[in-house]
């Protein structure tokens, strides 16, 4: 059985390091594990809705705010740039970050790209507002959807 804050640690630390919430196999291999007893622990871990596991694959499908394949909602930071799952997720990978970073996306109603520069600190300079097409409370009734 790994230890499940040990395993929680890894894999935001190898996400901020290099852009993508790790492998199975690159956990396997930091914990000395097979990659089925990874699957398992992941998907065990129940630590809230933070570290989602693909249903299908087992893999690491979010780390909560970050996202494990590219998305709308990109992070650009000075050394590395992250996918967020949302909009909302963008201004957490920002403070995760603790680093001044870009959000780059586009408007999801008119297709617009827009920028915003965040700082740790200070947080956004801009007065856009953020839609939401559920209400927070019926967010993970279907996260892929969300």
């Amino acid at each position: 059985m790994m230890d499940p804050v040990a395993l929680r640690h890894f894999v935001y630390d190898d996400t901020l390091s290099n852009g993508l919430p790790p492998s199975t196999a690159r956990i396997a291999r930091q914990f000395g594990v097979e990659v089925d007893d990874v699957k398992r622990e992941l998907a065990a871990l129940k630590i809230g809705k933070t570290i989602l596991v693909h249903p299908k694959s087992g893999e690491i499908w979010m780390a909560g705010p970050f996202a494990a394949s590219p998305t709308p909602y990109r992070i650009v930071g000075a050394k590395q740039s992250w996918w967020a799952n949302c909009a909302w997720d963008m201004l957490g990978v920002a403070l995760i970050g603790a680093e001044p970073v870009q959000l780059v996306a586009s408007c999801c109603d008119c297709g617009e790209p827009f920028t915003l520069r965040v700082h740790p600190e200070r947080g956004v300079d801009s007065d856009w507002l953020v839609h939401f097409l559920l209400p927070a409370r019926r967010w993970y009734e279907d996260i892929g959807f969300t």
